[in-house]
């Protein structure tokens, strides 16, 4: 239990590094939309989703795109799209499910 903790712990650490390598603007776009997403996070996935999130905007950062060609006019609409693809990360999927259990 405590290698698989040290071992998220070591993820996440390399997250942060990458993170601020972005350029200034993806890294201010980064930082918004992980504190947006922690507000949903259920489990390490979350953390597995940033990192896609991620890695989409260290490619479009190093082919020269703005940070608005990559999330367009609504950040917060480009955030809830890509929670939207992974519900089962979110505690709103969990809440839904138990809401949905409670009459059979």
């Amino acid at each position: 239990m405590f290698k698989k903790m040290i071992g998220e712990k070591r993820e996440y650490r390399v997250y942060k590094e990458r993170v601020n390598q972005l350029p200034e603007d993806y890294k201010k776009a980064m930082k918004a939309i992980e504190s947006y997403m922690w507000n949903f996070a259920k489990g390490a996935g979350m953390l597995e989703l940033l990192k896609n999130i991620l890695e989409m905007f260290e490619n479009s950062a190093s082919d020269g795109l703005n940070v608005r060609d990559v999330v367009g006019n609504d950040i917060a609409e480009f955030a809830d799209s890509f929670l939207a693809e992974f519900p089962e990360e979110t505690w709103i999927d969990k809440l839904r499910n138990k809401l949905r259990d409670s009459i059979e």
